[in-house]
């Protein structure tokens, strides 16, 4: 039980860091996301006025994508480090494979989907 209640706590410490830091990635090309990551309201009408290209970067690669790799590798890392769980994971080809898969398969498809959606071109 505590293991899953540190982990939680750890994984919603990186979730908002990574906010704070794809908003400060983000500001030199033009893109204005607020640093306070719980200004909802903000984020939503700042990632409405993106483009396909930039929402596919900035919320399929860099706030989905990215910020799944953070999660799941800090996560990994709290399993193996603290409560001896595996780390085949963590070698590097499962680092190598992660980094293809969140960010770039798994960040682009969901940048696509999360545009579709938002437009509202949903083919139902």
């Amino acid at each position: 039980m505590a293991e899953f209640f540190i982990e939680t706590l750890v994984a919603l410490l990186v979730i908002f860091l990574w906010l704070i830091v794809v908003a400060l990635l983000v500001r030199p090309f033009g893109v204005q996301l607020p640093f306070s990551p719980f200004s909802l309201f903000k984020r939503t009408y700042a990632l409405q006025a993106l483009t396909l290209s930039q929402h596919v970067l900035v919320v399929g690669v860099l706030l989905f994508g990215c910020g799944m790799l953070a999660v799941r590798t800090s996560s990994d890392y709290l399993e193996w480090k603290y409560f001896h769980g595996s780390s085949t994971s963590l070698t590097t080809t499962g680092l190598l494979r992660a980094f293809v898969t969140y960010p770039l398969i798994g960040g682009v498809l969901y940048g696509l989907i999360s545009w579709n959606a938002r437009s509202g071109k949903n083919t139902k």
